[in-house]
C-alpha cells in the first residue's frame, strides 16, 4: 500500500551542525535576494519587485503542494487561526515593502544593520502585547542595542533624507511579524505558516501591481525569476534551521549577513560603509545575541 510523502523530510530532533548550515545558507540567500531586489529597483517599481518575490514564492510552493497531493494539501491549509495567519502575512508583506523601498535608496548594509534591531523591538513590544516581563539585564541589552542603532545611522536630517526612515518601518513590521508568529503560528505546521505568509503577500501585491507595472525587459526576466526562487528558498532554509536546532543556537549565525551584505554592497554597487556603521552593528549584534541566548 502506498503512503503519502511527509510534509517535510523527517529530521532528528537535534542536529546542531545541520541547523547552523541551514542558517548560514538562509543568511546568504537573503543577501542574494536583496542584491537582486536592489538591482531591479533601479529600473522597476519596488511594488513590482515585491510582487515577483511573492509570486515566485507561491509558484514554488504550489509545485510542492501538487507533489504532496490533495489530502496533504488540505492538512497543510488547516490552521488554528486563519485571521492570525493572515495578519502574519500582511505584516511580512509590509516588512518586504519597506525593505525594498529602502534598498532602492540606501546601501544594503545600512538596511541590514537597522533591521537587526528587530529582536530589540520584539523584546519591548512583547511587554504590552504578550504580557511578558523583561529582566534588568535584558532591558540593558535592549538599551545598548538602540545606542548601536543611533551610532550606525548617524546624524540624519530626516526632512532631507526621508528614505532613512524606511528601514525602521521594516524593522517594526518584522518585529510584529515575529510576535504574531509566536502568538498564532506556534501550533501550526511550519509549512502552513509559510503558505499563508506567501499567500497574503501574493494576493495583496497582485491586486496593486497593475498600477505600478513596467514591461519587463528580456534581460531582466531571469533576475525577476531568481528573486521569486530566492524568496522561497531563503524562507525554507530558515524554517529548516529552526527544525534542526534550537533558535538560541542558530539565530546568532544570521548576523553573519553583515559580511555578505558588506561584500555585496561593495562589489556590486560600490558602497563603502562608514566605520560608525560597523561600530553600531557590533553593539546591535551583541545585544541581539545576548537576547537570543539568555532567558532570564
Amino acid at each position: 500500500m502506498s503512503t503519502s510523502p511527509p510534509l517535510v523530510p523527517a529530521l532528528p530532533a537535534d542536529r546542531p551542525l545541520l541547523g547552523i548550515a541551514f542558517m548560514l545558507a538562509a543568511g546568504l540567500l537573503f543577501v542574494m535576494l536583496d542584491t537582486g531586489v536592489k538591482w531591479l529597483g533601479q529600473s522597476y517599481s519596488p511594488v513590482q519587485v515585491v510582487w515577483a518575490r511573492y509570486a515566485g514564492h507561491m509558484l514554488v510552493l504550489a509545485g510542492y503542494l501538487a507533489w504532496l497531493g490533495l489530502a496533504r494539501c488540505r492538512e497543510l491549509m488547516h490552521t488554528e487561526s486563519l485571521i492570525g495567519q493572515g495578519l502574519r502575512g500582511l505584516l511580512l508583506f509590509g516588512a518586504s515593502t519597506f525593505a525594498y523601498l529602502a534598498l532602492r535608496e540606501l546601501p544594503i548594509l545600512q538596511v541590514y544593520v537597522v533591521n537587526f534591531s528587530s529582536p530589540l523591538l520584539v523584546t519591548l513590544l512583547a511587554i504590552p502585547l504578550l504580557k511578558e516581563r523583561v529582566s534588568l539585564p535584558r532591558g540593558l541589552a535592549v538599551a545598548t542595542g538602540f545606542v548601536g542603532v543611533m551610532i550606525a545611522v548617524g546624524p540624519v536630517d530626516w526632512r532631507a533624507q526621508p528614505a532613512a526612515l524606511l528601514p525602521f518601518g521594516m524593522a517594526l513590521c518584522f518585529a510584529l511579524y515575529q510576535l504574531t508568529t509566536r502568538r498564532f503560528g506556534r501550533h501550526d505546521h511550519p509549512l502552513t505558516s509559510l503558505f499563508y505568509a506567501g499567500l497574503a503577500g501574493a494576493l495583496v501585491s497582485s491586486a496593486v501591481v497593475p498600477l505600478f507595472w513596467t514591461p519587463i525587459a528580456a534581460a531582466d526576466a531571469p533576475l525577476f525569476l531568481g528573486v521569486g526562487l530566492l524568496g522561497a528558498a531563503s524562507q525554507m532554509a530558515l524554517i529548516m534551521a529552526m527544525r534542526c536546532a534550537p533558535a538560541s543556537l542558530v539565530s546568532p549565525f544570521l548576523y553573519l549577513q553583515i559580511i555578505w551584505a558588506s561584500a555585496s554592497g561593495y562589489l556590486v554597487f560600490g558602497d563603502v560603509p562608514e566605520l560608525d556603521t560597523y561600530l553600531g552593528a557590533v553593539l546591535i549584534v551583541g545585544a541581539g545575541i545576548f537576547l537570543a541566548t539568555r532567558r532570564g
